[in-house]
């Protein structure tokens, strides 16, 4: 009787496909999970910085209402005041008309407050609000939301360049 041999070839090829196999599942296992480790870390850095913005947001709207708040009670002063006086001028001459038009132009200029809270070490939220004194009660209004950067931008001028020993 004859014996069967097994060619080695066969055996070999498999088992190199097997392990070459469990390789490659190994490597995208590790990568998987580097992944899910850089989006995890990453979703971390977005929470703190949502939950530092809504922070400075919340200390600004605080800010306007107490803006807001003065204006209101100067208001009521003012108008207990006009009452009780009941004087009223009428009559205006051409220079106290330009002596007016200037004063409300400084006005215009200190109708502006500009507010600046610190969101992280490098993000600033700066809001201008704007004097509105058209309504019953003056108030102020948002007029500018920005989130801006603290620091000063500084170019990158380095250039990492191989140089040969020449």
């Amino acid at each position: 009787m004859k014996k069967r041999e097994i060619p080695v070839m066969n055996v070999g090829i498999s088992l190199i496909i097997l392990i070459f196999m469990n390789i490659c599942l190994a490597a995208f296992a590790v990568l998987s999970l580097e992944n899910a480790v850089s989006d995890y870390s990453l979703s971390k850095k977005t929470a703190k910085h949502t939950t530092q913005y809504y922070e400075a947001v919340n200390n600004v709207q605080e800010q306007l209402a107490k803006k807001n708040q003065e204006l209101r009670e100067k208001a009521e002063i003012k108008t207990v005041e006009t009452k009780s006086t009941e004087k009223k001028i009428k009559v205006k001459t051409v220079k106290n008309m330009q002596k007016q038009s200037q004063k409300d132009i400084k006005k215009v200029a200190k109708s502006q407050i500009k507010l600046t809270e610190s969101v992280s070490k490098s993000q600033q939220l700066v809001v201008t609000l704007q004097l509105d004194e058209t309504g019953g009660y003056p108030q102020y209004y948002i007029q500018k939301w920005k989130l801006c950067s603290s620091d000063d931008w500084q170019a990158d001028d380095s250039l990492d360049v191989y140089q040969s020993g020449e």
